[in-house]
């Protein structure tokens, strides 16, 4: 088919605005795809920061999580170290308690001991005393008994016989005491042992020298 002159001239007139139609469609197309890769560079920004916070908030709270942990781990080894020093302390005193106990026992037992061992002393010292009057008395009984009729001897052995009566006088009082002592056996008024032990030498020297009369 063939155009005319005029209407080869008209044609590209008509043609301009469907090409800039067609442009203005292209560019609108290519802006509205850059838009949307926009839109879409924007969105995946934000879930890869949304992934990137989340994450951080899950470190800290692990770290959070971590340092919690290690303090309840160092309280509850606090608080063990805290019962066990509690306990040994306890244990302690339990032991010196019972150290003490102990030795509070032993110092009775030991005291207790010393009292009778006291006591049986001062009965022996007792019987001793009975003995030695017993003995005195018969000493006396023989004296008076040997005495001839040679003055010098008679006046030796009376002076004799004198001093063991008051010997004998002063060893009945010192046992008269025996029945007033303290819980250790120790009589409560004082013995006389050192004026017996003077009777007991005179009157043995008065009848040693009767004797050699």
């Amino acid at each position: 088919m063939k155009l005319s002159p005029g209407t080869k001239e008209a044609f590209p007139r008509l043609a301009r605005p469907f090409v800039m139609l067609a442009l203005i469609l292209a560019l609108g197309a290519c802006t509205s795809q850059a838009a949307r890769e926009a839109e879409l560079a924007v969105i995946e920004a934000e879930r890869v920061a949304a992934e990137q916070e989340a994450t951080r908030i899950f470190q800290e709270e692990e770290r959070l999580r971590a340092i919690e942990e290690q303090r309840r781990r160092e309280a509850e080894a606090t608080e063990r170290a805290r019962i066990a020093a509690e306990q040994q302390r306890r244990d302690e005193e339990a032991r010196a308690r019972a150290e003490a106990e102990r030795l509070r026992r032993e110092e009775e037992e030991r005291r207790e001991q010393e009292r009778l061992a006291a006591v049986a002393a001062a009965e022996a010292e007792r019987l001793e005393k009975v003995e030695r009057i017993e003995t005195l008395e018969q000493q006396i009984a023989a004296i008076e008994a040997d005495t001839g009729e040679d003055e010098a001897s008679m006046a030796i052995l009376q002076e004799a016989i004198l001093v063991a009566e008051e010997l004998l006088e002063v060893l009945t009082a010192e046992q008269a005491k025996y029945e007033n002592t303290d819980d250790q056996g120790n009589t409560v008024e004082p013995l006389s042992k050192d004026l017996i032990a003077e009777l007991e030498a005179r009157k043995d020297n008065l009848v040693r020298q009767a004797q050699l009369q």
